[in-house]
């Protein structure tokens, strides 16, 4: 009989490859840019251009394409780093797990603000 892998995880992840802004916090704030590869209720896989040290906090926001009568919003997945290495591209394979993942209207974060009414 062959060997067998149990898959572990808590959660089924799904594949979703889409630009993604994460927020690292390092000596303040920095913002860096990836691509993700899967994603959970509680984790994300992506591939970003610079290293994130494992136990780093992140935020991770993604901006999925809306269908044409819906309104647009963001994914805010937030956790730590639980790994990060380098891939022969160059670039890092990076895990985070997640403690929340909040859907928001894109006009109701920091990230992109509605344009404001004129006065009357």
């Amino acid at each position: 009989m062959g060997a067998h892998t149990q898959e572990r995880r808590r959660e089924k992840r799904f594949p979703l490859r889409h630009r993604a802004s994460v927020q690292v916090e390092i000596e303040g704030s920095s913002e860096i840019s990836g691509v993700t590869e899967s994603v959970s209720g509680h984790g994300v896989l992506l591939y970003a251009d610079s290293l994130i040290n494992l136990g780093t906090g992140v935020e991770i926001v993604l901006v999925p394409k809306p269908e044409p009568a819906a309104r647009k919003i963001q994914l805010i997945y937030a956790g730590k780093v639980l790994r990060s290495e380098l891939l022969a591209t160059g670039r890092f394979a990076v895990a985070a797990a997640c403690e929340r993942c909040v859907a928001v209207k894109a006009e109701e974060t920091h990230l992109e603000q509605a344009p404001e009414k004129d006065p009357q």
